[in-house]
């Protein structure tokens, strides 16, 4: 059954295959519902995987950690959007809460993917393996896949876009509000036009195909993880260079910013200058939050390339429990600074 185009799989369809001993396939979930007498199948469910022959989140902690993220994501991320609109904050430009919106819309589409996949775990709970690939092929997994990337990437453009654009209130405090926020609008405009498009390729293609030609593949949470298709595999390469670009990109903004602030602090010796520190403080805080985030996707992504295999299982963890995180905490942490 290597890469076999079955859509519909039940324990019944092993009955009378009387010498079947061996099985092989590229679905893990498939030894979950074969009889005993067959002695050999191949891949074996990994017992520390995300999930499970039974479960979506094979464990409780998962759970929680979904349920929980995706709860303070969803509440901290409306909470941003609307006090951006409802407070009159003279500190803050109509550009940069225009970038905050943007940072918490992206944000909020990781809250929506956390609670598809704690829906689903619901629906599949204990008998998850039965109905697998009517999960994997579902409307469902498919928006929960084109959310995860397009949150995961725009976070981190938007990230770029807040350091770029405090970086030039800095730099340049005296500069045209309206032509700043002219641009900035047009810059996240063609952003989101430009992710969203490229993320909707992907997994447009995917659709009514078989796992191996989706891009979320056999992933119970339906990440982008195909790897064994070369069209699929070059995307994720693409996907996770653009991301370490965009967090390479924004260490070395706020690095230029950090040097700007104190430049101004040696030219102007006055209150501020306890403020601008309190402002570099809050930039590392939030660069050391990024990357703790993203630096197990990171490893894996280099462990994949350098090896040249993913540990999908591994993988899911890191997507479940670190990425979330930072969508999270996001809206406190930009808030605060």
């Amino acid at each position: 059954l290597h890469k076999n185009s079955l859509t519909s799989l039940s324990p019944g369809m092993f009955q009378g295959l009387q010498n079947l001993r061996y099985l092989a396939s590229t679905r893990a979930y498939l030894c979950c519902i074969v009889p005993a007498k067959i002695t050999t199948c191949s891949p074996t469910p990994d017992l520390d995987s995300a999930s499970s022959c039974e479960n979506i989140l094979a464990h409780i902690s998962l759970r929680l950690a979904v349920w929980i993220m995706g709860i303070a994501s969803f509440i901290g991320n409306i909470l941003v959007v609307t006090l951006h609109h409802t407070n009159n904050n003279q500190k803050m430009s109509k550009a940069t809460e225009l970038v905050f919106s943007n940072l918490a819309l992206s944000d909020f589409l990781m809250s929506i993917y956390l609670f598809i996949i704690g829906v689903a775990d619901v629906i599949y709970r204990d008998r998850y393996s039965q109905y697998a690939e009517e999960w994997l092929s579902s409307p469902a997994c498919f928006i929960a896949s084109f959310l995860i990337s397009t949150s995961s990437l725009m976070s981190v453009i938007m990230m770029l876009f807040i350091s770029i654009d405090r970086y030039l209130i800095t730099a340049n405090p005296f500069a045209s509000l309206d032509g700043r926020y002219k641009r900035t609008k047009i810059a996240l405009i063609v952003g989101w036009i430009l992710a969203c498009t490229f993320i909707s390729i992907p997994v447009i293609m995917g659709t009514n195909q078989i796992g191996d030609r989706r891009l979320h593949e056999f992933s119970s949470i339906c990440s982008p993880s195909n790897l064994s298709d070369k069209f699929y595999a070059g995307w994720v390469l693409a996907f996770v260079i653009i991301q370490f670009l965009c967090w390479a990109a924004t260490l070395i903004v706020y690095v230029l910013l950090i040097i700007s602030v104190s430049k101004t602090q040696q030219s102007v010796r006055s209150s501020a200058q306890s403020r601008n520190f309190t402002i570099a403080i809050r930039l590392s805080i939030i660069l050391v939050t990024d990357l703790i985030a993203w630096l197990p996707v990171y490893v894996i992504s280099a462990m994949t390339i350098i090896q040249g295999k993913l540990n999908i299982f591994t993988l899911q963890f890191a997507i479940i429990l670190a990425v979330p995180l930072n969508s999270a905490i996001n809206p406190y942490i930009y808030t605060a600074t």
